[in-house]
């Protein structure tokens, strides 16, 4: 192969790491938010299947790209503030309300298409999708492709450069600290949950309109999750979640080669299991020696 045809091959591999990595980076950025500020968010994967679902349905109602992504973050926003009213506001267990948010969403999404679908005689209409700057299909590059990685650059010099990124770090590290400071915790926390819904939404509608170009049950993937593993292998840093992010875009868009083409003699599912086995590698090499917000998951109730 020449260099003029590997160049090629790596600028087209690259394109598609970034391409499929966008709904992951969003997620994560909205996870690192809320872990900044003290709350482990494992609900995800609902709000990247809420915002999926939602952008479908609104392109296909209003053919506008554009709205059907901010109904997409305003769906997976209402659902974060979901979130913040059991896991912050009535300090319940956040790993459990996460989860009931994970469930509640995988049904309700998926209630709502097979309706959808009986109702237009099981041929859904045609789905406007974010319009390509560049490339096509897999290869495409669109507008929320090319702001995510600028959105974790805008998220690094937001908590590292900023009062505000001091604040936000100092509720998850000592909220009574923050507190006494005069920071309103419960209501910063309640804030970024909402927005962390939002950013997935914005992920969950890059991945169906910008990527796939259609909604299918459990469409996500495990992607919610695997944006939890990004911000612990990047050690709550925007620049080392973006990097795992990529990283773990690599493998999805490997495997995806691999069963195309049937490099590897392997049974279909262990192709499929790559990604997600080097998210478990991943968090056991690094997880270990990472260390998360002191006041992580930790209830807090202002005085």
């Amino acid at each position: 192969m020449s260099v003029g045809a590997w160049l090629g091959t790596a600028f087209t591999f690259a394109v598609q790491c970034l391409t499929y990595g966008g709904p992951l980076l969003y997620a994560a950025s909205g996870e690192l938010l809320s872990e900044r500020v003290g709350v482990i968010n494992i609900g995800l994967e609902g709000m990247l299947l809420t915002g999926a679902f939602t952008a479908v349905y609104v392109a296909a109602l209003t053919h506008s790209p554009a709205l059907a992504v901010a109904a997409a973050a305003a769906a997976a926003g209402l659902v974060g503030g979901i979130f913040a009213l059991f896991g912050v506001t009535m300090r319940r267990d956040q790993v459990i309300v996460g989860t009931t948010i994970n469930f509640l969403a995988l049904g309700a999404t998926g209630l709502l298409y097979r309706a959808w679908s009986v109702a237009n005689d099981g041929a859904l209409p045609i789905i406007p999708t974010i319009p390509r700057l560049l490339g096509n299909g897999a290869t495409s590059v669109n507008a929320l492709t090319l702001a995510a990685p600028l959105l974790l650059a805008l998220l690094h010099f937001l908590l590292f450069r900023t009062r505000l990124g001091v604040t936000l770090r100092a509720t998850g590290e000592a909220p009574e600290a923050a507190a006494a400071a005069g920071t309103a915790v419960t209501r910063l926390r309640v804030l970024i949950c909402v927005l962390t819904g939002a950013l997935c939404g914005i992920g969950g509608a890059a991945l169906s309109i910008g990527i796939n170009d259609t909604f299918s049950e459990s469409m996500t993937g495990g992607r919610g999750f695997i944006a939890l593993a990004c911000v612990v292998f990047g050690r709550w840093t925007p620049i080392g979640a973006f990097g795992a992010g990529l990283l773990f875009a690599g493998a999805d868009v490997l495997a995806s080669h691999l069963q195309a083409d049937g490099t590897l003699k392997l049974p279909y599912p262990i192709i499929l299991a790559i990604p997600y086995i080097l998210t478990l590698l991943a968090l056991a090499i690094r997880g270990a020696k990472s260390k998360a917000p002191a006041a992580l998951g930790t209830p807090f109730e202002q005085g």
